[in-house]
């Protein structure tokens, strides 16, 4: 394979913008450690591109049934990691908030009480006589089914 110059993958990154970081990563704040060379400052474009470079290098040097097994087992992999990041969450932050409007960005800290929110919905004369016509009609309806089954049971 022709690396047009780089002599190693990690020329090919460096030529993409990666640098190899020197921060060993001591921090107090657990929060706050990567993995060592970790992917934190490596552009998303450039992480997806690696992926699919290393897939495509890999799928052309092995046999169909080879690819599929191999295939399977990294997609069980990413789902094993996925799987343990879900729990390692709801660990963290609990079980969480039930859908409701009230809690748009509730746990954004870069939106303060001021931001703005979800919209809420208007209530309106509108609306409201709607709601009115509308339990009118089903008050007419529910007569209409008493006076049926009235005469039903009149007639037998």
């Amino acid at each position: 394979m022709n690396f047009n110059g780089w002599s190693n993958f990690e020329d090919f990154a460096r030529a993409c913008g990666y640098t190899k970081s020197n921060n060993e990563n001591e921090s107090d704040n657990e929060g706050c450690k990567d993995i060592p060379n970790g992917f934190q400052s490596l552009n998303p474009e450039l992480f997806v591109i690696i992926g699919a470079i290393l897939g495509e290098i890999l799928a052309g040097n092995m046999p169909f049934n080879v690819q599929n097994a191999l295939g399977n087992w990294f997609e069980l992999l990413g789902q094993v990691i996925l799987t343990y990041n879900a729990q390692q969450q709801y660990f963290q932050g609990g079980p969480g908030l039930y859908y409701n409007p009230k809690n748009y960005n509730i746990n954004n800290p870069y939106c303060g009480p001021n931001s703005p929110t979800a919209p809420k919905p208007e209530n309106s004369q509108s609306q409201t006589d709607k709601i009115n016509e509308l339990e009118s009609r089903i008050n007419s309806l529910m007569a209409e089914i008493e006076l049926i089954k009235n005469k039903t049971n009149d007639h037998p």
